[in-house]
């Protein structure tokens, strides 16, 4: 009797154990998924509307829009990127996903005026990194004698022979300070041995 109960006892444990770890398992797939984001992408849409230049980054996670995702708008250069928002702030998409910016005027381009333009999202927590970019003509034709007028100017990037004329006379100053202070002690020292032999 105590036997047949136990064999029972035994079964429906069996039973149970077999039973719950399905359960678990299928239950743990389900909230791997869940955790799981969608993967997020960004377009980049430049508009021209009454002569004002926009540009547009849409995030989208799927078919959803991401709002409050911070993007940063860059123009591209030689050796960098040029911020088109001061100090490179960044804009955050509205509830359709969008950030936008005006682009500036007068921006010099290439020498057809094509500028590259970036949008950038750097490193969210949900998301990650995400970059689109498009060319236009958008920017300012430079004729070559403007480029070289510009490229001769005195600047403080410019090289020694081009340096500003300001610069150029407080390191004179400077280094003529220097060389009279070494000078006088110079003089000085010789002076007071003179003096020692003179005693």
């Amino acid at each position: 009797m105590i036997t047949n109960l136990k064999n029972k006892w035994f079964g429906k444990l069996l039973l149970v154990v077999a039973f719950s770890i399905p359960i678990g398992l299928f239950a743990q797939d389900t909230k791997v998924e869940e955790e799981t984001p969608v993967a997020a992408t960004m377009k980049l849409k430049l508009t021209v509307k009454d002569s004002v230049k926009t540009c547009t980054a849409i995030v989208t996670a799927g078919e959803k829009p991401l709002e409050g995702i911070e993007v940063r708008f860059f123009v591209k250069r030689y050796f960098s990127l040029l911020p088109l928002i001061p100090n490179g702030k960044a804009k955050k998409t509205d509830e359709n996903g969008e950030a936008s910016i005006i682009f500036p005027k007068e921006l010099p381009g290439n020498c057809n005026g094509t500028v590259v333009v970036l949008s950038k999202v750097e490193e969210d927590e949900n998301y990650g990194s995400l970059e689109a970019k498009d060319s236009i003509k958008w920017g300012t034709i430079i004729s070559l004698t403007e480029q070289e007028e510009e490229w001769n100017k005195r600047s403080l990037s410019a090289t020694g022979d081009r340096a500003p004329i300001y610069l150029l006379g407080a390191s004179g100053v400077i280094i003529a300070i220097v060389w009279g202070a070494l000078l006088y002690v110079i003089y000085s020292l010789v002076r007071i041995k003179k003096a020692r032999k003179a005693k």
